[in-house]
């Protein structure tokens, strides 16, 4: 037998099993054997509440569970269709993942015409449509870019059709923008059609405004928080993307109660700047994670990150459910103007992300088989993490910028969760 990999010891008193997500209470004589033993090939043991506790196990076990726990998290069924409506923008944000060397698109200015968005709702209809739906099943179509209010009339036809096409399904239909082009009638077009508006927000303008400009250099937080207002006096849902970077993250907890009390909100989401895609400095995955866990504490009676939510539950054993993929790659479908299929759409230069076109057999591509092995219980690094059963594995693109393979770690997601764990556990 053998010490578990599984479980790390917090202070003198206690370890933590990742498995099981239990903080364990031990005395010191079974604190000193776990230190002393860790690693190593353990053969007898006289401590028996540690044989009890799983904390001693075999070899075989630990290959099992993980093989269990790869078929588990690996996914099987796509629920998400991405819809490139144009590669042009507006801004010039400059942590935005278009910049990077794995990706092309802003540099190809083209517009997504109805038949190709048509054709594109038609298939993913045809491929969702047998989905295994559990409990916490969900199913999105999201229409994205660039800056999708550039191509307004395709979404005043695609929006529509989408929503006739899946009005009996579970389907979210939502919108990823800048929203600096609002105008009254795609306030109707959003109403009408429920359409949830998910919006890039930095927090308070300076911020905002240092990172999110136009072309001509003039920052665009008054617009983004006008139209926002527009949107919520007309019961529009809306979601706050908010990022966290170097020059917010030391007071994240007071940018996101100014947001909340300037908007009125009851649901926010925060995103971790990806690894490499802009500098941050040692401390930034550590200080977010310092910083959500006070923003959660304090304020969470007046609005909630609800990815925040579900792992900080998951850290305190009060949901047991295993967590998902964080990257969703291989559950979604992103199609482009030009008809082309990648699985993710930020990394359009890197050869196994293209499946095809619509007008061929995208969904069976070998590709595919590729990103399914992007699997945190595939990962060494991983499992010899605190966090294994909690953190979603991160971003596809982190991982590449990175280490220069999707296999490899986040950084930026997996210093942030592994902070926030130990936070919490202590």
């Amino acid at each position: 037998m053998k010490i578990s990999r599984f479980i790390y010891i917090i202070d003198n008193n206690n370890v933590w099993d990742a498995v099981s997500r239990r903080k364990i209470a031990l005395s010191e004589e079974e604190i000193n054997y776990i230190r002393k033993n860790k690693n190593k090939d353990v053969i007898e043991c006289s401590l028996q509440k540690l044989i009890d506790l799983n904390i001693l196990t075999t070899k075989e076990w630990e290959e099992q569970y993980i093989k269990k726990m790869i078929d588990e998290t690996t996914d099987k069924q796509f629920q998400s269709l991405y819809l490139i409506t144009t590669t042009n923008c507006n801004l010039d944000c400059d942590y935005c993942f278009y910049r990077s060397n794995n990706s092309k698109s802003l540099q190809n200015h083209q517009n997504m015409t109805f038949d190709v968005a048509k054709k594109s709702l038609d298939i993913f209809f045809d491929i969702v449509k047998d989905n295994v739906k559990n409990d916490d099943y969900w199913q999105q179509i999201t229409f994205y870019g660039g800056e999708p209010l550039l191509n307004k009339e395709l979404l005043k036809y695609a929006i529509p059709y989408a929503f006739n096409k899946f009005k009996d399904s579970d389907t979210n239909i939502v919108i990823n923008t800048n929203l600096t082009l609002l105008d009254n009638e795609i306030i109707n077009l959003f109403k009408t059609y429920n359409v949830e508006v998910q919006v890039s927000l930095d927090g308070k303008k300076d911020v905002h405004n240092m990172h999110r400009k136009d072309i001509n250099g003039f920052g665009s937080f008054d617009i983004v928080m006008n139209n926002i207002k527009k949107l919520l006096e007309n019961n529009i849902k809306v979601l706050p993307m908010i990022t966290a970077n170097n020059d917010n993250v030391n007071n994240f907890s007071e940018t996101l109660n100014y947001i909340i009390n300037e908007l009125n909100l009851y649901e926010y989401a925060v995103n971790i700047l990806i690894t490499d895609s802009y500098g941050v400095n040692q401390k930034y995955s550590e200080t977010l994670a310092y910083e959500m866990l006070k923003s959660y504490i304090c304020y969470n009676n007046k609005a909630v990150d609800y990815v925040f939510e579900d792992l900080y539950n998951k850290i305190i054993s009060k949901d047991a459910r295993l967590a998902k993929s964080s990257c969703g790659v291989t559950r979604k479908i992103t199609v482009f103007p030009d008809k082309k299929v990648y699985a993710c759409q930020a990394l359009e230069k890197y050869g196994s992300n293209y499946m095809g076109t619509i007008d061929s057999d995208f969904a069976n591509n070998k590709n595919w088989e590729i990103w399914r092995k992007r699997n945190r219980f595939n990962n060494d690094e991983c499992l010899d993490c605190e966090a294994l059963t909690l953190c979603g594995g991160g971003c596809a693109t982190g991982s590449l910028n990175g280490t220069g393979s999707i296999y490899g770690i986040d950084r930026n997601q997996c210093e942030y969760t592994r902070a926030l764990v130990k936070k919490i556990l202590k």
